[in-house]
């Protein structure tokens, strides 16, 4: 009976703590709506207030005095409405008569605010999620009934309910009454989670700097950091060892150092001319010494004091000689004696002498102060008609061209008198130049080549043929002309300069120019700042080769087109989370209130109570922070299969053909004029759409191309082309267009809607549905979310063809089953994102991880479009560029299948920085970081107005390219190839990183393999449909990886650890055998007094000798006591030996000691006497 107390009472301290130690605390909140009983009365049939039945009739009109009371329990599978409440009760003062209600207002109802239908139940455990509320409405006691009997109404709800805002609505209703009521539970202020039982309390003191966030996790405020956020983060820069902060934002330095980063240390008191290393130091500079670096150890380099030339030459720190030439004298030779003597004019000039010192004269040809100076006689271009001019002492000659002769090239030589004309009637001498009047079937320069020969007559290695009237040339490829003259691919020659890039054109080529440069070969540099590429009205600065924005006071980035945060580089005070206020000196209290920025740019913040805030977005965004678009094709606008486009506050429907309209819900028609024009009657209008093996085609006004082909007309009908359109004669049985409808079929009406295919005759019919549909007639949309697909309490949308999970915060994936946990949100491009979220940016996918975005590093390039000249009305926002763009004509485009004069591509703030390779298309350039791929199209499959860049921009925003560039920076450029017709080349880079000195090389081979593999599956893009076959240039031998030293590093490292096992092996056996031989000799020596059977008397005599016979006669008590505890007698000490109890001891053996006493007896010898203790 104790034992079981102790088990209850500890039971009961356990529960104790599971409710209350937990620290724990919320509060069940139960809100009416309203109350309905129409007759006034009781739940037993009885009149509130009247003493009678509400059968016998009207309950008259006093009105029943209600109230409520609610009683909170445990769940309940049978639902027992005595007992106790176990996590809580309420019960509210009259309230109402028979029919009020608390929200909304109805004609002839009672109003009454939130307030007073508000019943809050508050608990301090850990909240259990599953539970029962019983719900009853009461009549006031007026005397009529007893207490048991004014129940009015009772609710029993059983749920499961996670704490946070959102409400439950509950409706009951009954033949007595109704109640509808609302239900949610709530967690106490700085509780949270789904059971409320973390505590986080926000501060900002000596003990910490952090705010609680949704779940309950800490976060440290701007500026901190550390386990507990009690860390100031430095301003940026400072340096770690010898700067220090106590408040966010400063730099403190440590004695010694200086500087706003605390990086520079503070040299010795006093040092001029030198710099330290470490405080209080004074290193020289070049030429300076001494104690402080004052002393010039080169003062005639530094000051160059001797004058006229005199050789001056540093003696001591400061001090100089100089040597003076002849003539000169003074310190600094400054004195002129007699200047000339030495002869200073070279050349043949003539010396006079100044007070100065001299000056020199010189003759023609020669300058200079010494007459030293060759004078350019070329330097006024003396040479005419392109002569080069070469410059000679006191002198020039020209080298003239062939026409021309003379000492400046200025007469004209006469060619005629070389006879260079070979068939020719005469020749005639031009100014710089001559004429030769060929003979019949005589052509060239010289009348050197006859028109019906091949010989000479095909250049740039084309082959000549003799043809019946003459020759052809049959060129290489990239020339073209009778004579193969004319270059086709201009590109080849590198013709573009400052790194443009050259583009082939039929007619020539086209070079595309780097920023900063213009003109046909990008020969002219241009001012960056013209246009100006600054935003937000910043003024533009040209750099060399570059500009600079001087950026207004909020924005900043290389253009000025980002939001500023103040907060990195200013301490800020935080006033509530829509407001900071920054430290300036523009203001009278230094102070300036500025955004904080959290609603991003497409939303205004709202600040509210308790330092909470709400974002009022703009029209097409919702979120926390209004950074969501919202899906405006969730309602599915599009019909008949239309596909939606999701914009901003706005959709666009992609109509499937045979339907046309803003929702796709009119369908197209060709109008077929009469065969006989003369027929009398009215005209008529026929309907007809073909079908073809993949698409709808719609018959197509004015269209010259046979409208018929083998599977126009179905089960086995006729097809007669009639210009425009088509007419089938169908077989017995059929009718229809297209002879697909059975005469008489029930199809005939189309019953089967959303895309399905009616299949049946006479009155009964079958619909096929699509996908996502349901239904005898394909009405309805799958109800996929009936099965719960969705975990973690997440909410399932259904959508045609699928489901959709809305994944609640640490969540992801398409069934929320990741996890993924909780961390900091993510800012990027003025937009902050919740951790977890992808998003597309142009062809890379992003993952916000704990504040750190991760990208995919594909360089999409500038994304092609089509401009708003060449779109219908209808159709302005197809192929539009993203918000903030707008799509611009570009002359580089590369045509491929015209005509593309409607493609355009999207404007960007900033030129993205080239990415220089040697790995471009037709460039032949492979290494282990580059692979070309030639696609092959099949030119008719391939839609009009497709371009290059198509097909390229296709390639970068495939799923599969994104994953290849997870890691490392993927670069895809295209060009028309040059070698195969019909065909586009594709070269495909992998760049290396920094940190990444070496590539794999079978890197770059996967890339081009997940490549070609995704190209051979089916695409949505009707150019890729038409690839019929692909090419891949790569390197195929990697480096071969050695296995023989791993192989026998791993065998070695067997041997020995079987080495070192058999070493301890061997000893423990050694040590075995050592114990066991020394526990024979004992048991030897103990086995006598062991089995003794004396009297206690003679007992401890036997002790007494068997202890002289141990110790001998000759040893000491100490050596004795000595020689028992050394060696392998120790072992015997221990009690409860397994060999001792063999022996038959029974009782535990205590440890022997022997010690000896000494004594004297009467002869005064000395005697020892030996007591063992056993």
């Amino acid at each position: 009976t104790g034992d079981m107390g102790t088990v209850h009472r500890f039971s009961l301290v356990c529960l104790l703590l599971a409710l209350w130690v937990c620290q724990s605390t919320g509060y069940f909140e139960l809100q009416l709506i309203s109350m309905e009983n129409r007759k006034g009365q009781l739940l037993n049939g009885d009149c509130c207030d009247v003493d009678r039945s509400a059968a016998e009739g009207d309950c008259g009109s006093d009105e029943c005095d209600t109230y409520f009371r609610v009683c909170l329990k445990e769940y309940q599978t049978e639902v027992s409405t005595s007992g106790a409440c176990t996590y809580g009760s309420e019960t509210t003062k009259v309230i109402g008569g028979n029919t009020f209600q608390f929200k909304g207002s109805q004609k002839g109802s009672q109003n009454r605010n939130n307030d007073a239908g508000k019943i809050v139940i508050p608990f301090q455990f850990a909240w259990l999620r599953e539970y029962t509320v019983i719900v009853e409405a009461w009549d006031r006691d007026n005397g009529t009934h007893s207490n048991d009997e004014l129940l009015i109404e009772r609710s029993i709800y059983r749920g499961m309910s996670n704490p946070g805002e959102e409400k439950q609505i509950v409706e009951y209703k009954s033949l007595t009454a109704s109640i509808v009521y609302t239900i949610r539970v709530r967690c106490d202020e700085h509780y949270y989670g789904n059971k409320c039982n973390k505590v986080c309390r926000p501060r900002d003191d000596y003990f910490g700097h952090w705010v609680c966030d949704q779940m309950g996790n800490r976060d440290c405020m701007e500026g901190w950091t550390g386990p507990d956020c009690k860390t100031a983060i430095c301003k940026q820069g400072c340096s770690p060892l010898y700067g220090r902060c106590n408040v966010p934002g400063e730099c403190k330095c440590n004695y010694g150092w200086q500087g706003p980063k605390c990086d520079e240390c503070l040299p010795y008191p006093g040092c001029v001319h030198g710099t330290c290393a470490e405080p209080w130091h004074c290193t020289c500079e070049k030429n300076w010494g001494g104690l402080l670096c004052d002393k010039d150890l080169n003062y005639c380099g530094t000051n160059r004091p001797c004058k006229n030339g005199g050789t001056c030459m540093n003696t001591e720190p400061d001090e100089y000689n100089c040597a003076c030439p002849d003539g000169y004298s003074g310190k600094n030779c400054e004195i002129a004696e007699h200047a000339c003597v030495s002869n200073p004019c070279a050349n043949g000039g003539t010396c006079h002498e100044v007070p100065s010192g001299f000056e020199c004269h010189c003759p023609s040809g020669w300058s200079g102060p010494t007459c030293a100076k060759d004078t350019d006689e070329c330097a006024s271009s003396p040479c005419a008609q392109g002569g080069t001019c070469i410059d000679m002492e006191n002198a020039f000659e020209c080298l003239c061209p062939p026409q021309w002769t003379g000492k400046t090239c200025q007469i004209d030589v006469n060619e005629c008198a070389g006879k260079p004309c070979l068939n020719a009637y005469s020749c005639k001498n031009l100014i710089g130049g001559y004429h030769c009047a060929c003979f019949r079937g005589w052509v060239g320069q010289n009348c050197d080549i006859n028109m019906n020969s091949c010989h000479g007559q095909c250049q740039n290695g084309g082959t000549c043929k003799e043809v019946t009237r003459g020759y052809q040339c049959v060129c290489q490829p990239g020339f073209v002309g009778r004579h193969c003259e004319v270059q086709r691919n201009r590109c080849s020659s590198s013709p573009c300069k400052n790194s443009g890039r050259c583009h082939a054109l039929l007619d020539g080529f086209m070079c595309e120019c780097l920023q900063g440069f213009a003109g046909t070969t990008c020969e002219v540099q241009n001012d960056p700042c013209s246009p100006n590429p600054c935003h937000n009205k910043a003024q533009c600065h040209s750099l060399m080769g570059d500009f600079y924005c001087s950026c207004p006071e909020d924005y900043e980035g290389k253009t000025c087109a980002e939001l500023k945060d103040h907060c990195k580089t200013n301490r800020c005070q935080v006033i509530d989370s829509c407001t900071v206020a920054v430290a300036t000196n523009d203001t009278q209290w230094r102070l300036w209130h500025i955004s904080s920025n959290v609603c991003g740019p497409h939303g205004r913040c709202i600040s509210l109570p308790a330092g909470n805030f709400s974002c009022s977005c703009e029209p097409g965004f919702t979120g926390t922070y209004c950074h969501e678009n919202i899906n405006d094709c969730a309602s599915t606008p599009c019909k008949n299969g239309g596909t939606c486009i999701d914009g901003i506050n706005s959709f666009q429907c992609f109509c499937p053909g045979g339907w046309e309209g803003s929702l796709c819900d009119v369908g197209e028609c060709v109008a077929l004029s009469p065969q006989n024009e003369t027929t009398r009657g009215p005209k008529y209008k026929a309907f007809h759409f073909q079908q073809s093996k993949d698409t709808w085609r719609r018959s197509v006004a004015n269209s010259s191309e046979s409208q018929c082909d083998s599977s126009t007309c179905s089960n086995g009908g006729t097809c007669y082309d009639h210009g425009d359109s088509f007419l089938c004669s169908c077989p017995s049985g059929w009718g229809g267009s297209t002879c697909n409808t059975a005469k008489n079929s029930s199809c005939d009406s189309r019953p089967c809607h959303n895309g399905g295919t009616c299949v049946g005759g006479g009155e009964a019919f079958t619909c096929i549905c699509k996908d996502g549909w349901e239904g005898p007639t394909c009405g309805h949309v799958c109800m996929h979310c009936q099965s719960s697909p969705c975990a973690e309490g997440a909410t399932c949308v259904d959508e045609i063809n699928g489901y959709r999970c809305v994944c609640p915060p640490g969540h992801a994936g398409p069934r929320c089953l990741d996890f993924f946990g909780l961390g900091k949100s993510c800012r990027h491009a003025g937009l902050q994102f919740p951790h977890g979220s992808h998003w597309d940016e142009e062809c890379n996918s992003c993952h916000c991880v704990s504040g750190n975005v991760r990208c995919s590093k594909v360089r999409c390039g500038r994304r092609p479009c089509i401009l708003p000249k060449a779109l219908p009305p209808l159709d302005a926002g197809a192929l539009s560029c993203p918000g903030g763009h707008e799509c611009v004509e570009h002359q580089f485009l590369t045509c491929f299948s015209p005509p593309c004069h409607q493609w355009g591509v999207c404007s960007t703030p900033d030129t993205p920085t080239p990415l220089h390779t040697q790995c471009e298309p037709n460039s032949g350039y492979l290494d282990d970081s580059c692979a070309h791929i030639t696609l092959i199209f099949k030119k008719d499959k391939v839609p009009q107005g497709t371009t290059v860049e198509n097909i390229c921009s296709e390639l970068r925003y495939l799923p599969v390219t994104r994953t290849l560039a997870e890691e490392r920076t993927l670069l895809i450029l295209c060009d028309l190839s040059y070698s195969t017709s019909d065909a586009v080349e594709v070269a495909m880079v992998i760049t290396t990183h920094a940190h990444t000195h070496t590539l794999d090389c079978g890197q770059i081979q996967k890339a081009a393999n997940a490549i070609t593999t995704a190209l051979s599956k089916r695409h949505n893009s009707t150019a890729m449909q038409a690839v019929v076959e692909v090419k891949v240039e790569m390197l195929v031998e990697c480096p071969p990886v050695g296995y023989l030293v791993p192989v026998l590093c791993v065998v070695f490292s067997v041997l020995w650890i079987f080495c070192i096992v058999v070493c301890v092996w061997w000893t423990r056996k050694r040590k075995k055998e050592h114990a066991r031989a020394a526990r024979d000799i004992l048991v030897n020596n103990q086995l006598e007094p062991l089995r003794s059977n004396a009297l206690k008397d003679n007992r401890d005599k036997d002790i007494q000798y068997e202890c002289k016979k141990l110790m001998g006669p000759d040893r000491t008590a100490d050596g004795a006591e000595s020689e028992l505890e050394d060696g392998p007698l120790e072992e015997q000490q221990q009690c409860g030996d397994d060999e001792e109890r063999s022996i038959g001891t029974g009782d535990k053996c205590p440890p022997q000691r022997c010690s000896a006493v000494g004594s004297k007896d009467k002869g005064g010898l000395g005697k020892d006497r030996f007591i063992c203790c056993y």
